[in-house]
Parts: C-alpha cells; structure tokens; sequence
C-alpha cells in the first residue's frame, strides 16, 4: 500500500447527511420496537405543568421527549427547537428537558400566554403562598363591580360568578411580577373554563341546559385556590426536573426561551433576530378551526378576564370582536387572506387533488373549506421552511380529519407539500391516541384516534 492509500485508509471517513438520516431510522425503530412506545397507555398528566389549563388537543410532553431523545443522539449539535403552532407549548418545555433555546408562536394569544408561563426562564418559587394570598385578597373584597365588558355576558355566567371572577382579577392586578400575574391569570383562565354556563363537552361554545344552570353553586375563588396549589405544585416538579438535568443554573433555565403572538404565513417577518433554528417540533391544526377543533372559540370567555398587556405587545384585543374570530384569523378561516392560490396548491399536491376532485357534492361547501385550509397551511410551509438551517429535522404530528365521511389523507398531502419545498421526508411513524383531549361532540375529530408522526428533513440547497 502507498503512504497516500494509508493516509486515506487512516483518514476518518466524512459522515453524509444520509448516514444521519440512517443512524435516526435505526435509533427510531429500536426504540419503537414496542407498539406502544409512541402512544404512552400510561402517562403523568402533571409532567411538565402540562396540566395548568386544559387546552384543546395537547401532545403528550414524554412522547415528544423520546423523539427529540432520538434526533439529538443522531445530532448532538442541535441547539434550537421551534414550534410554528405552539398550542400550549408542549414541544418547547420538552426542549428545555435537553437545555434547547426554545421559540414558538401562535396566533391565539391564550396559547401565547400559557406557553409564557411554562417556558419561562426564571419563576417565583413562592407562587403557591402568593396565589392563596391572591385568593384571600378576592374573598375579603366586597365589591360588585364587574371586571369585564364582554357582550351577553349574563348567557355565560351567573351574577356571583361573574363577580367573583372580577375580585380575582383585581386580586391578580395587585401582583409586580410579571410571571406571577401570567402564572395567575392561567389559572384564572381555567377557573373560568370550569365555573361558566359553557359546556365542556365540546370545544365550541355551547350554553348548559337552563335547569343545569340553575342546579350549578360555584365559588370561582375556592376553584381558584384548588387550581392555584395543583398548578404550583406542578410547576415545583417541573422545576426540580429541570435542575436534576442540569438545565438551570442560579435558579435560571440555562437556555433562551421566546413566545410570540404570530400568523405562521409571515414567519419571516417577525423571526429574523432568531432564526435559523436548528429543529422543528410542532402539531398543525387538522383543518379550520370552526369546523375542526375550535381553538378559538375554547379561548374565547377566558381571555375575556385576562389583561392583554400581560400577554404580549402584539396581542390584539379585536380577537374578542366575536366568538369566533380568533378562528376566523387561523389557517383557513377567512377567504381573503393572503395564501397560495389553488392551482399552485393542487400541483403541489396531487393527492391532495385527487381527493378533492372526488368528494361529494354535500356539504356545498366541503371543498372550498378544504382547499382555502390547504391554501394557508401551504403558505405557512413556504414561511416555516425559510426560517430553517439547511439540513435541519421536522417533527410533524398530524391527524387525518374527515371531510363528508371520507379520511383526508393529511400525513400524504403534507409530505407532497414538503417534499415540493425542497425537504425530504425521512420516516413516518404512528401512534395510537389514548389520552389525547379531543372534544366528544365534534363529527370532525371525533374519529382521529390515531396520529401519523412525520420525520422530515430540509434538504441543503
């Protein structure tokens, strides 16, 4: 042999973006080997202050902590995650179990502030003892005065509700700390949820039977309380967690941690100090919202006793105009917003074509709601993409909806989607939904009790 074919055979041997993807797939399916190792039978419904308020269709924090475990293994030098569609910021506090600078945003600005509360990088550890106060403060406080001005608020809450609802809201306003009042005003959030007229069978607003109205004795400040030591005692475990991992030093998460109030089709406007990000985990909406999950519409009496100005600058209060416009804002939601026009979408996605071609003519408007969601959601993508390193990872989880009985082959039509922006899908992985909150009375979603999980990759121009 001569000396250069020694050098070369001595020479490390450069590893390809293509062994990565490799090395994942095999750490994917040894991990997956059990069929329920995704879908979790069993899980800890505090893990991770998950549990603070009880927002519509939540990923389960273990489940996304073992595939951030397996992308991290195969790419250790990952720092950042993103979530495009934060929900309730799942995606991001499990970055924080593996010290990740986290960033997300949503357009609902509940989200918004939930997500703040949970990824903040320092918090009070006396918020137990400061929300009992809080409770105290709202229970010796005589007034009547209502602290809201929503519209028909007389269908929605009892006159005593309504009133002790407004002595918690300005027991909360007394509060400096700004993360004590977020912490706070998520509770009350869920306080509301639970003492309303509404329903909480469904996710959009629907008034109790009169006679069930009428048979409901609530104390929104006892509720409160309870809610206020569950949640602060969650958040000491999450706390603790995190230290015992080495992910806070001098009482701070030791990464950088970013929330905002966002439309995903204009990303590149508003994440240009942050991006590129390194990884991708999110969970997009299964279609429009208000024929889907009405995230909207779940957010809607809450945030009617929060102050917008603890959520975030951008957080618009016109999103209370009506029940129903923070669901008109979202993908798919109204025609006029800007989105890919169909037949850029179509060729796109032949799939997609394929099967809106063959749905029926009822519902008279099936079609056109499939295609304005689409539309959006592949504007969103185009946006999602270019604020993405090269070569980065995509975790999708996505369910496939049901448009006039047929299954809408979300997971295909996505991958096409991706596929035509320059990214490769490595892998599709399913799980069973067990524990997932879905509402029972929504014909839309009642039947996705499966999830197809997509491992994408944006291929390096």
């Amino acid at each position: 042999m001569t000396p250069l074919a020694q050098c070369d055979a001595l020479r490390p041997a450069v590893r390809t973006q293509e062994d990565v993807d490799a090395e994942l797939l095999k750490l994917l399916e040894t991990k997956g080997a059990d069929p329920d190792f995704w879908s979790l039978k069993d899980r800890d419904r505090s893990d991770s202050a998950h549990r603070i308020f009880q927002y519509p269709a939540m990923m389960v924090p273990l489940v996304q902590r073992r595939l951030l475990e397996a992308v991290l293994e195969a790419r250790p030098d990952v720092r950042s995650i993103y979530d495009p569609f934060l929900g309730s910021g799942t995606s991001l506090v499990s970055g924080m179990h593996f010290g990740l600078d986290v960033y997300g945003n949503d357009i609902n600005p509940l989200a918004v502030l939930i997500s703040r509360v949970r990824t903040a990088r320092t918090i009070e550890f006396s918020i137990g003892a400061i929300a009992e106060q809080v409770a105290a403060t709202a229970k010796a406080d005589g007034r009547k005065t209502i602290e809201t001005a929503m519209a028909n608020r007389e269908k929605w809450f009892q006159p005593e509700v309504a009133v002790e609802l407004s002595r918690l809201r300005r027991a909360i306003r007394t509060c400096d700390n700004l993360w004590v009042r977020r912490f706070l005003w998520v509770t009350l959030a869920e306080t509301v949820r639970l003492t309303s007229n509404d329903r909480t069978s469904t996710y959009k607003l629907h008034a109790r039977p009169a006679e069930e109205i009428a048979k409901r004795a609530l104390s929104p400040i006892a509720v409160f309380g309870e809610l206020a030591r569950e949640n602060a005692s969650s958040f000491s475990t999450f706390r603790r967690r995190l230290g015992e991992a080495k992910q806070i030093k001098a009482f701070k998460y030791v990464g950088e941690t970013e929330v905002r109030v966002g439309d995903t089709r204009q990303v590149l406007d508003y994440w240009s100090d942050a991006a590129p990000f390194d990884l991708l985990m999110t969970s997009p909406p299964y279609g429009d919202n208000l024929t889907t999950v009405t995230y909207g519409q779940h957010s809607y009496l809450p945030l009617h006793w929060i102050d917008f100005k603890d959520i975030d600058p951008a957080a618009d209060i016109a999103t209370l105009r009506t029940t129903q416009e923070i669901d008109r804002r979202s993908l798919g939601g109204a025609s006029g917003n800007a989105a890919w026009d169909e037949a850029k979408l179509l060729e796109a996605s032949p799939k997609l074509k394929r099967f809106a071609d063959g749905l029926p003519a009822k519902p008279d408007d099936g079609r056109s709601r499939l295609i304005r969601f689409y539309r959006d959601f592949g504007a969103s993508l185009d946006s999602i993409v270019g604020v993405m390193k090269p070569d980065s990872y995509m975790i999708w989880t996505v369910g496939n909806r049901n448009i006039a009985g047929q299954q809408v082959p979300t997971n295909l039509v996505l991958g096409e989607l991706l596929e035509g922006l320059n990214c490769k899908v490595v892998t599709t992985l399913t799980r069973r939904i067990h524990h997932k909150r879905m509402p029972d009375r929504n014909a839309s979603s009642a039947t996705m009790r499966e999830e197809k999980i997509l491992l994408a990759r944006k291929v390096e121009s």
